[in-house]
């Protein structure tokens, strides 16, 4: 009988509940704010369990990140934007789950969030940016262990383009080291790639931040449907994926993204089928073979990054 890859991952997420859960950021969604008094009789706000650049530049009065009313998810977002110092020093927008360093020559972050879950699979949010000049967003997943001395996982995912309307990002996330499992989670995410006090930074630069998801799909999807003679590389993709089987009177491939959306579906015609996946964005994805017949023979995880 003919099995869709829905109703197959639906079963597998009843099966593996435990397995998948993971723990997520805390007001990732960004919808609760609060007032934190300035140390020059002003006062400024952040995200509730996020940290912001505001905490080392609201003493020259400049607060790069604000909470906006336009969100994708809820009623509001965090807005960061790159604006100037004095000089050629720039402050960057800066949001982040870990704790902020304040120096006159520049500073940074140290430590995160708890987090001793699993690894997950990927990150997914969305997010607009409008950048100055030639300048790009980006943010940073970093997964620490042994008292934040060691980065066991380290992922970056840069904002080039000027997105306009809310738009869903994906991005597959670093495995961690053989052996370690994590102790804290730093999310990260800046309007310039510069460090703004070093001059780098592009003022101007706007980066709107909402509804961020850590995602975790479950090891044993591939398990299901495995029938021997097949081979599918390379995974992770990043430009043309290879598929070899007995095809018999012909196939087909079917690849859905982790809300269930079909992305692509393909005709398998001969033993060996190359498919284009360059098109897709980075992120985890879920694929499905089947004859013609109807018969699931292969089904499995597929991080593409193009």
């Amino acid at each position: 009988m003919k099995k869709s890859l829905l109703a197959i991952i639906g079963s597998v997420f009843v099966l593996s509940a435990a397995q998948g859960q993971i723990t997520q950021p805390a007001n990732a969604s960004f919808e609760n704010w609060e007032t934190i008094p300035g140390s020059i009789g002003n006062s400024y706000t952040e995200p509730i369990d996020w940290n912001t650049g505001n905490e080392c530049s609201e003493i020259v009065n400049q607060l790069a990140v604000t909470q906006s009313s336009d969100a994708y998810d809820g009623s509001s977002s965090a807005r960061l934007e790159t604006l100037a110092a004095f000089g050629s020093i720039k402050l960057n927008g800066v949001v982040t789950t870990a704790s902020m360093i304040c120096l006159a020559n520049g500073g940074g972050q140290e430590g995160g969030s708890t987090y001793t879950d699993m690894i997950p699979d990927s990150i997914v949010g969305y997010y607009k940016y409008t950048p100055a000049n030639s300048d790009s967003a980006y943010s940073q997943i970093m997964f620490l262990a042994n008292n934040d001395m060691d980065t066991i996982s380290y992922t970056r995912v840069n904002f080039t383009e000027t997105v306009t309307q809310w738009t869903r990002f994906s991005a597959p996330l670093t495995p961690a080291t053989q052996g370690q499992s994590p102790e804290k989670l730093s999310l990260f995410f800046s309007s310039s790639w510069g460090d703004g006090s070093q001059g780098e930074a592009e003022v101007g630069s706007v980066f709107m931040i909402d509804a961020v998801q850590l995602i975790q799909n479950p090891q044993s999807v591939a398990d299901f449907y495995n029938a021997e003679g097949w081979d599918i590389y390379p995974n992770p993709v990043s430009d043309n994926l290879t598929i070899k089987g007995n095809v018999g009177k012909g196939a087909t491939l079917e690849v859905l993204d982790i809300t269930g959306k079909q992305v692509k579906f393909e005709q398998l015609v001969s033993n060996t089928s190359v498919v284009e996946m360059n098109d897709l964005v980075a992120g985890v994805y879920l694929y499905q073979i089947q004859s013609l017949e109807g018969q699931t023979v292969r089904t499995g995880k597929l991080m593409v990054n193009p």
